[in-house]
C-alpha cells in the first residue's frame, strides 16, 4: 500500500514538473508589455495639478483644461511643467516597451526561434505605422528624444500654456492638420489668403502620443532621429530641428528655456513602479 502511495506520489510530481516546464515554456514564447496604471484626475483649478518629484512620476491624465493666462506669472511655468509632464513620461516610457519587444523579437529571430503569433501581429503593426520594414530602422525611429527637449518645445510652441489651440484643442506643440479627415481647428489670425489648420486632440497624452510620431516618420527629422539614437542631448538635438520652426532663432531659444529653466533635470524621470504592473515568471504562474 505505502509503495502505491509513493508511486502515485512521484506521478503526480512528474505531472507537476511537466505542467511547471509547459507554462513556464509558454511565458517565455512571447514579450509581456509593461501596464501602466494611470490616475485620472478632473483638473478643477491650478490646485489639481500634482506637483511631481524629479525622480518618481505618478502617471495622470488630466481631464479638462485651465487657462494658463489667468495663472499668475511667477506660478505659470512651474504648474505648466508639471501639466503635461505626466504625458511625456508615459508616452516615453511606453516607446521604450516598445523597443524592448522589438528587441526580444530580434533576439528570438537571431536565434532562429519561433515568434509568436501575438509578437508577430504587434511588429506587423508597428512597421506600418511607422512606415519601415527594417527593424534597425524602426528602432531609430521608435526611440523618444530627452523629457527636456519635449518640454521646451512645448513651451515654445504654446507660450507656456497660453496658445488659443492648446486651451481648446490640448495641441501643445503646434501641429498643423493637412487633412480634412483629422479633428482640427481653424488657424486663428493667418496672414496669409490660405486658410491653415491646427490639429485637435481629446488628451494632452493623445498630443505628445502624436507628436513623437510625427518626430519618427517625417523625413526631414531623419538626421535628428539618427543624432538622438546615438544619444544626443537636447542642446545638441535642438540643431538639427531646423524644419520644425521657421525662425531662425528657434535653437537659441529653446537653449535659454532649457538652461533658465534647469529642465534636464527630467531627463531621467521615471513612473513610479507602484503604478507599474509587470508580469513576472511567479505572478504568471499564480495568474494563469
Amino acid at each position: 500500500m505505502l509503495r502505491i502511495i509513493r508511486d502515485l506520489f512521484y506521478f503526480a510530481l512528474i505531472i507537476f514538473a511537466i505542467y511547471l516546464f509547459a507554462k513556464t515554456e509558454k511565458y517565455n514564447s512571447r514579450y509581456w508589455p509593461e501596464v501602466i496604471k494611470i490616475r485620472d484626475v478632473k483638473l478643477i483649478d491650478t490646485d489639481s495639478i500634482i506637483i511631481q518629484s524629479d525622480t518618481a512620476l505618478i502617471p495622470v491624465n488630466y481631464i479638462g483644461s485651465i487657462d494658463f493666462r489667468s495663472v499668475d506669472p511667477d506660478n505659470r511655468k512651474k504648474l505648466f511643467i508639471h501639466h503635461i509632464l505626466p504625458a511625456i513620461i508615459i508616452t516615453r516610457e511606453r516607446l521604450f516597451d516598445d523597443l524592448h519587444h522589438i528587441e526580444f523579437i530580434e533576439l528570438k529571430i537571431s536565434n532562429k526561434k519561433t515568434i509568436s503569433k501575438y509578437d508577430s501581429t504587434f511588429l506587423t503593426d508597428l512597421r506600418a505605422k511607422y512606415e519601415t520594414n527594417s527593424l534597425s530602422e524602426l528602432k531609430i525611429r521608435i526611440y523618444p528624444h530627452p523629457v527636456s527637449l519635449a518640454l521646451t518645445q512645448a513651451v515654445l510652441e504654446s507660450g507656456w500654456g497660453t496658445s488659443s489651440i492648446f486651451r481648446n484643442g490640448s495641441n501643445i506643440f503646434g501641429i498643423m492638420s493637412f487633412s480634412s479627415d483629422d479633428s482640427r481647428s481653424l488657424m486663428q489670425f493667418q496672414q496669409s489668403s490660405d486658410e491653415r489648420y491646427l490639429r485637435t486632440y481629446s488628451s494632452v497624452i493623445e498630443s505628445v502620443e502624436h507628436y513623437y510620431l510625427l518626430m519618427a516618420k517625417v523625413s526631414s527629422y531623419k538626421v535628428f532621429r539618427q543624432k538622438r539614437w546615438e544619444g544626443g542631448t537636447s542642446s545638441q538635438l535642438l540643431h538639427y530641428l531646423g524644419s520644425y520652426h521657421e525662425s531662425d532663432q528657434y535653437a537659441e531659444m529653446a537653449q535659454s528655456i532649457i538652461a533658465s529653466n534647469d529642465l534636464e533635470r527630467y531627463d531621467n524621470v521615471t513612473i513610479d513602479p507602484k503604478f507599474k504592473e509587470i508580469l513576472t515568471l511567479r505572478s504568471y504562474l499564480m495568474k494563469f
